[in-house]
């Protein structure tokens, strides 16, 4: 499999692990009671396509970076935080500062914490696939 549909999957399994928290979040938060499809839907859209945008713009580009500066993929924790917090700061101070004015603190906390989860799970999947990828190439080169 090519490295543009691992990295595609990766990040539809990235999204099922933002909206699988974002549904737990709606449902435990009240019990259940006020969960609905429309609000997993209005959440679930908004998150997908602004991380679709993050990925894109932000995630692949200091992954690669961070791939290229330090020459391997071991140390899997740096490529996750760097997504999950590091790339994910100005979404987190933009909804900072929506708390109390477009949205309550729980709406921009939920949000935040589903980003931190999508922007995480995305960087430890960028190591899996950049890992097989090169251990396909090195038994591709070494004739076995």
């Amino acid at each position: 499999m090519s490295t543009v549909l691992k990295l595609l999957l990766n990040a539809v399994v990235a999204w099922i692990a933002g909206l699988l928290f974002i549904a737990g979040n709606l449902y435990f938060s009240n019990n259940g009671a006020d969960f609905t499809l429309i609000d997993l839907a209005g959440f679930g859209v908004i998150t997908i396509v602004v991380s679709g945008l993050m990925m894109l713009l932000l995630y692949l580009p200091s992954l690669y970076r961070l791939r290229r500066r330090f020459g391997m993929l071991h140390p899997r924790i740096k490529f996750a935080l760097l997504t999950g917090i590091v790339c994910n700061l100005p979404i987190f101070l933009f909804l900072a500062f929506l708390i109390n004015g477009k949205m309550s603190a729980m709406e921009a906390l939920g949000f935040m914490l589903a980003f931190l989860v999508i922007g995480v799970s995305f960087g430890l999947g960028f190591t899996f696939v950049h890992s097989s990828s090169q251990s396909d190439e090195v038994s591709t080169t070494s004739g076995y």
